[in-house]
Parts: structure tokens; C-alpha cells; sequence
């Protein structure tokens, strides 16, 4: 019998347990025409996601690129490039066939050869693409349409390893200079959005790509057709909340992101605006440098946990209780098969004294200053968050230092272990443990205890999914342990829209869709 049955290949493919369907798209027909203008809180330098972690980051990429693979509303991977895909009797190789006839925007026909070159440049890139090399030894072109993942063990990952917006396909001659941390100049894509304006101060314009071949299958999140609802998108780049805001309140923008909820009863109120609040969404974190500098000991970050009063943190970032939840687990929707609380000490989220004493005394730490890094000025969670973290640690006798940067030297500072003990973050669902940021070495934190180590290779190289779900909570058990990173809470994220903007995302899988997203029509 082969080692790929076609049911097990779909169980280990959506790590899901069967019965779950795929989530169909449940939008109605819109006509095409008109400009989308969305209000947006960042920027990157480059529009290229391979050379940042940082996910808001990836937006343009998503909009504009394409993978083989993406996720759809049940956190599934499934084809996009890919046309038929299959693993060898042995499940050491994966072979992907390329749909017929795609092209990229510059006119160049998709080959695997541009599959190779981007995925080897997705390889060397931290994050995600650190576990996709861990987990393949190779990747190669067997011909024009054909490619071959050489795999170090039989692993039911990939896919969903190449399923982000930084497993990007993107033009092997477009390619040429850039490397994992040295961007692209532009992005040669795939996607029914050409990129025609990128100004990191301002920022980007993507036009409808006439020559885009859409799949067949009814949409859902990042997979099945895309239907480029837009003329153009308009991505416009306005740090301050309140700003956003009032753009939408006036009708100057359609969609405005990253909203507080306290802009809620605003939205609803305003005849032609309203809010859109998806659950579940992110959990609210601090992350530890486990390398060096004080927070490297485990007791002192033991200590923290114990010491924090998560509802007042919550309370501060999110600004009313009905946007978020206590949860403990690490995978913030509970519609998601990885889905735990495995290992969660009893009472989450209340301060215990005597064990923040009892951890303080097996310490070293002195009172010295714990560099905590913030991205005040374009996310102002990270620092509501920590300030009221800040407070309730100065109880303890522990100092936490607050360092305010903006988000491109919080984003530097914080991957160099000499310049920061801590910083503030955040956390979505992910299709897989794998892939999960914060479980990688090479993520800032830095975390390579060996017993982790080894947990992520028996999850990375097991097949059946329920073993796979057993060793995930041993992870998690060892996380609520070690305390290499904290989590507050789960929130949910709210923004707004103008009225008549068709199929606005309200699952937290969908993401920034915004070429399945119609814009108001005059």
C-alpha cells in the first residue's frame, strides 16, 4: 500500500481531525469597479515579506504574490500554484506539479525554476522558512513544471510551510541581488494585484492585473478563486488611530485597520461607518531574551509570570472586556485542531506571591534593569500592554525598563540579544506548530532549550496527526514551564468600513483578503 492514502494525505495536510470542512466563501456577486483605499498603521522599507518577521508587514505581498500553497478559513492548507501535488511511497519526497500557462506581471511564464529560486531564498530567511530548511534537504526543478521537495524525514509540514505570504513565488530574473535579508526592488508576482507604487512614507497602489488566472473553487480566505472585486487598491499609510478613524468617519477611506475598541460606539453611530469586530484574533505577548542578560534566567522569568495580573493588562491594551478573553493557549482560535491548554498552571492570569518569592530567591537577578522594547508610536498596544506589566513587576522589586523606538530599530533591536532583555508582540493562529514564529531558534527570544529542540523535531517528522497533537502539548506544557515568552490574553481586533464596502473579513483566517473585498459603489 502506498504511504500516502488519499485520506491521510488530507488529515495530515489540514492537521485537522476529519469532519472539519473547508469554509466556503460567503460572499454574494459584486460588480468590479472602483478604488478600495485602505488606512494602514505601517510600513515596511520594502515590500518584499521575505526580509521581515513582522507580519503586518506582509500585507502589499499578500495582495499582489501568490504560493503554491494558502490557507483557507479552516486554517487548511490548499493549492493555489500547485496544480496536483503527491509524496513518494516512502513519504521522503514531495512533487509538486505547476498549474498550465501562469505568467507573472512582467509577462515571464512561471516555471519551476522561479519556484526554486524563491523558495531557497524563503530557506535561508528566519521564521517560517528557517523550519522549511530544517525540514527539506533539498529542493529542485525536475523539469518546466515539476518540482521536487527531497525531504529529511517522512513530514506532513510542508505544505503548510509554504502556505505564508513569505513563501512568496516571485520571478527568478527579479530575484537576481536580493537574498534572504537584502530585498527585492519590486515584486514580479503571480497574484490578480500588480504592485505600481511603493513609497514606505506614504503608502502603495496596486492595480487589477488583467492577465490573472483565477482557480476554479469558491473562495475561501487566501485559496479558491479571487475575484479582484477593485479596480485598484489603495494602501494608505497613517500611523495614529484617531487619524484612521476620522478618514473613514469623513469618507476619505473605505477601510480603516487596527482600530481600538474604544472607537466602537463611534462607528456604530455614524450612519455611514461601521465596525467590524473579529474574534479571536491574536494573543497579546511579551517575549523574553533567553540568550543572554537577566531575563536568560528561567526563575526570574518564572517570577514575571506569577507576578502579572493579566485582566488589568488587557484591560489597558484592549479597553473593554467584551474584545477579549483570558485564554492560556498559545492558539488563539479555538477552532483550530492545535488548539490547548496543556500544562497551564491553575489560576491563569492571577499574581501568586509566594511562588514570585519562592522564583525571585532561586534567581540572580539583582534588580538590574530589564530592557523591555516597545513599538509605542506605530503600535500602541505594545506599550499599554507593558507599562501596565511595568507596574505591577515594580511591586516584586523587579525594574523593567521601557525603551519607545519606532517600529524599524524596535525590529532590529529586538534580533540583536545584546540590545534588548524583552519586548512586547503579538501572536496569530498558525496552520501548524511549525511554523509558529516563536518556536524557531533563530526568532528573536532565541529560545534553543533542548528539550524544546527536540519536541519540534518529533512533531516536525511524525505522520498521524493525533501523536502530532500529543507532542504539541508537551510544547505548550514546557512553555507554561520555562516562560521563554508570556502571553496576556486573547483580543479580538476590530476596524471599520464604510458603508457599502461588499465582504469585509470577519474571520480572523481571512486576514487581508482585500482582493475578495469590494469597494462601495458610487
Amino acid at each position: 500500500m502506498a504511504f500516502w492514502t488519499k485520506t491521510t494525505k488530507t488529515l495530515l495536510l489540514c492537521g485537522v481531525a476529519a469532519g472539519v470542512g473547508v469554509a466556503g466563501a460567503k460572499a454574494q456577486d459584486y460588480p468590479q469597479g472602483g478604488t478600495l483605499r485602505a488606512a494602514i498603521s505601517q510600513m515596511a522599507p520594502s515590500p518584499d515579506p521575505v526580509v521581515t518577521t513582522f507580519g503586518v508587514n506582509w500585507m502589499t505581498a499578500t495582495i499582489a504574490c501568490e504560493g503554491l500553497f494558502a490557507i483557507d478559513e479552516s486554517w487548511t492548507p490548499q493549492p493555489m500554484l500547485a496544480d496536483s501535488f503527491e509524496y513518494s511511497d516512502d513519504g521522503k519526497t514531495l512533487t509538486v506539479t505547476l498549474r498550465p500557462d501562469l505568467k507573472f506581471h512582467s509577462g515571464a511564464p512561471l516555471t519551476s525554476a522561479d519556484v526554486v529560486a524563491s523558495l531557497n531564498r524563503y530557506r535561508d530567511s528566519a521564521g517560517i522558512g528557517a523550519a522549511l530548511k530544517n525540514a527539506t534537504a533539498s529542493i529542485e526543478a525536475v523539469d518546466d513544471t515539476t518540482i521536487r521537495f527531497n525531504l529529511n524525514t517522512p513530514t506532513a509540514i510542508v505544505p503548510g510551510l509554504i502556505a505564508s505570504a513569505q513563501a512568496a513565488i516571485m520571478s527568478a530574473k527579479s530575484l537576481e541581488g536580493a537574498s534572504a535579508t537584502q530585498a527585492t526592488t519590486g515584486l514580479d508576482c503571480t497574484g490578480p494585484y500588480q504592485l505600481t507604487s511603493y513609497q514606505p512614507d506614504r503608502g502603495a497602489v496596486l492595480t487589477r492585473w488583467d492577465d490573472y488566472q483565477a482557480r476554479e473553487e469558491p473562495s475561501s480566505a487566501f485559496t479558491g478563486k479571487k475575484h479582484a472585486y477593485a479596480d485598484e487598491i489603495d494602501l494608505m499609510l497613517m500611523p495614529e488611530p484617531s487619524v484612521r478613524r476620522d478618514a473613514l468617519l469623513t469618507g476619505q477611506i473605505d477601510i480603516a485597520y487596527e482600530l481600538p475598541t474604544d472607537f466602537y460606539d463611534a462607528l456604530q453611530a455614524d450612519p455611514g461607518t461601521e465596525a467590524v469586530v473579529v474574534p479571536n484574533n491574536q494573543s497579546l505577548t511579551a517575549v523574553f531574551n533567553t540568550k543572554q542578560g537577566p531575563a536568560a534566567d528561567v526563575n526570574l522569568r518564572r517570577a514575571i509570570y506569577y507576578a502579572l495580573e493579566m485582566d488589568p493588562i488587557m484591560l489597558a491594551s484592549v479597553g473593554n472586556p467584551e474584545f477579549y478573553t483570558l485564554d492560556p493557549s498559545w492558539i488563539p482560535d479555538p477552532n483550530s485542531f492545535w488548539y490547548t491548554k496543556a500544562g497551564v498552571p491553575d489560576g491563569f492570569g492571577t499574581p501568586k506571591s509566594d511562588l514570585v518569592k519562592k522564583y525571585l530567591d532561586a534567581s540572580d537577578y539583582n534588580g538590574e534593569p530589564i530592557r523591555w522594547l516597545v513599538a509605542a508610536e506605530q503600535y500602541q498596544k505594545h506599550y499599554l500592554t507593558a507599562v501596565v506589566a511595568q507596574q505591577q513587576l515594580a511591586d516584586f522589586g523587579i525594574n523593567v525598563e521601557l525603551v519607545e523606538s519606532p517600529m524599524a530599530n524596535y525590529i532590529q533591536s529586538r534580533a540583536n540579544p545584546e540590545d534588548m532583555d524583552a519586548f512586547s508582540s503579538f501572536l496569530p493562529t498558525y496552520v501548524d506548530p511549525t511554523s509558529i514564529a516563536y518556536l524557531n531558534p533563530s526568532y528573536p527570544g532565541f529560545w534553543t532549550d533542548p528539550e524544546k529542540m527536540e519536541l519540534m523535531q518529533q512533531i516536525a517528522s511524525t505522520i498521524d496527526p493525533e501523536e502530532r497533537k500529543a507532542i504539541f502539548e508537551k510544547i505548550h506544557a514546557l512553555i507554561y514551564d520555562q516562560f521563554p515568552f508570556i502571553k496576556y490574553g486573547t483580543e479580538a481586533n476590530m476596524y471599520g468600513i464604510r458603508s457599502g464596502v461588499g465582504n469585509a473579513p470577519n474571520v480572523p483566517s481571512r486576514g487581508y483578503d482585500l482582493y475578495n473585498v469590494a469597494p462601495p459603489q458610487s
